[in-house]
């Protein structure tokens, strides 16, 4: 066998792991990505990329490709139906939430796209960036010491095996996670079905007469079954709900079931459906139905994200969306410490900041599962649910120093801990957002009445930034938007959220900034 090193390993290929690898590559991370599938799965997925995903792929050169791809089928198919059977009277009709206005509070409205549509290129970008990614290739054998993770990479194709020396994983293994097994890693929530995918290929004209519907909640052939388009005009997905505790299996589900199953479902008796692979292998595909958080996100070396850490039900399309913005965070923390310049207790932080998210974000998916199941959603609820879960929490951790980070009335614009608000500005005679400003190292804005920009000796580079000169507050709304006045300083954390501010920037705050941030970087 050969023998490789490299700083991070990430196991797993779906879109939270590639955007992994495209991250670590924008901090300059050499990584090895391993997916045990040869290709992506066809199967419906994330279909809505939020705001705050496409921020993070805007800045990392992946938003204009989303945005020229092809949208989803769900941009047309926008009703939710509930109803025993596809063909039968509806119990509950209503409009699936593009995302809602978000033109005052983000640069990114979210983008209606598959998922199996993106991850190709996530993977192109992390490969332009120069990640080695390797699919069609197992992943076993870790095991850690104190100074770093041994695995075996075997090539599925071929047989040969390769020993991986890492210094960090990233397991981004799927909700069956196979890392988190082996550590022992325990988690929290419940599991509300099991749920076999069947995919085929039917025109069901007759029983959609003209309606749009992308989503059907239906009754039929058992309750919970759901019905969804897939990624083409005639393409399907019916995920019908079996239970394993009275000896229900996916082997049970035979062509003849299955086809049974679709004519139920669509209330035709006489329907021709084409069954289509599940999964890449001709095998019926299953996945469950559940809402739970993993009780750590790190066990030493190793680090998990994604549906390996947290599962949630498909209702609001959260779950690719926290997945992505999980490993945003971490990748600025990995790269620090592999690079000396952060403390090993940094990583602790990933879990301090994103879990709380991942509990929230359960909660609201769960809430808007059950809504949908019965017939009670409300659509403006699930717009401002899911902006305020993608943009609005906070973060309280160690990597966050200074003022504020509870509050009785919840997270305020400005604040440490929040994301770094987006306001409109000009830079060299072109508009831009300040997101646009922040990343891959520290940035240190200045408000227009600030002191002057020498800074003392800091633990890593600072960028300064003075508003008003470069760039330009044309509506001057800065200061307001930051909670600082316009002699105030905000330091922005890599990832884009506040690390530490002052209301006026002097001597006396210029000599704190050095402590606040080795205070964020753990030294």
């Amino acid at each position: 066998m050969s023998e490789e090193n490299v700083p991070v390993l990430i196991v797993g290929g779906g879109i939270v792991g590639l955007s992994a690898a495209v991250f670590l590559r924008g901090h300059g991370v050499p990584v090895l990505l391993a997916e045990r599938h040869p290709g992506a799965s066809m199967l419906a997925k994330a279909r809505v990329l939020s705001p705050r995903t496409m921020e993070l792929y805007r800045r990392h050169g992946l938003e204009e490709p989303v945005r020229a791809a092809p949208p989803s089928v769900f941009l047309e198919a926008t009703d939710v139906v509930r109803a025993q059977s596809l063909a039968g009277p509806e119990e509950y009709r209503g409009s699936r939430p593009p995302g809602g206005a978000v033109s005052g509070i983000s640069p990114c409205p979210p983008a209606l796209v598959e998922q199996s549509t993106v991850e190709p290129l996530v993977r192109a970008r992390a490969e332009e960036l120069g990640a080695d990614v390797r699919f069609h290739t197992e992943v076993s054998g870790l095991v850690q010491d104190a100074d770093g993770v041994g695995a075996v990479l075997t090539d599925r194709g071929t047989g040969r095996r390769t020993v991986v020396r890492a210094a960090y994983v990233i397991a981004a293994d799927g909700h069956r996670s196979p890392v988190r097994r082996q550590l022992g890693i325990a988690t929290d929530g419940k599991r509300l079905a099991h749920v076999v995918n069947i995919a085929f290929e039917a025109d069901l004209g007759p029983a959609l007469r003209g309606r749009p519907v992308g989503l059907g909640y239906l009754g039929r052939p058992v309750p919970g079954t759901l019905l969804a388009r897939l990624d083409a005009e005639g393409r399907w997905v019916l995920m019908v709900p079996y239970d394993p505790d009275r000896g229900e299996g996916p082997e049970d589900f035979t062509d003849e079931r299955c086809v049974a199953a679709v004519r139920a479902a669509v209330g035709d008796p006489d329907l021709e459906p084409r069954l289509l692979a599940a999964a890449g292998d001709g095998a019926v595909h299953t996945w469950e139905l559940a809402s739970w958080v993993a009780r750590e996100y790190r066990r030493g070396r190793i680090l998990l994200a994604g549906d390996a850490v947290h599962v949630m039900p498909p209702s609001g399309g959260l779950g690719a969306n926290t997945g992505i913005q999980d490993v945003h965070n971490l990748a600025w923390k990995l790269a620090s410490v592999l690079a000396g310049t952060a403390g090993e207790a940094l990583l602790d932080t990933y879990e301090a900041e994103r879990r709380p998210v991942a509990q929230l974000t359960c909660a609201l998916s769960t809430r808007l599962q059950e809504e949908r199941a019965g017939g009670g959603a409300d659509d403006a609820a699930e717009r401002v649910g899911r902006i305020a879960v993608g943009l609005g929490y906070q973060y309280a951790s160690a990597a966050v120093r200074g003022q504020g980070v509870e509050g009785r009335e919840g997270p305020e614009a400005g604040r440490p801990g929040t994301r770094a608000p987006h306001l409109p500005l000009e830079y060299a005679g072109r508009a831009l957002s300040s997101i646009d400003l922040y990343g891959p190292g520290f940035t240190l804005v200045l408000g227009p009445e600030a002191g002057p920009e020498e800074l003392p000796r800091t633990p890593v580079p600072v960028t300064v930034l003075r508003i008003g000169r470069a760039p330009a507050d044309p509506g001057g709304a800065w200061s307001r938007v930051h909670g600082v006045g316009r002699a105030g300083a905000v330091l922005v954390r890599p990832d884009g959220f506040i690390a530490w501010r002052a209301g006026s920037w002097g001597p006396a705050a210029a000599a704190e900034l050095p402590a606040a941030l080795g205070g964020v970087l753990s030294h």
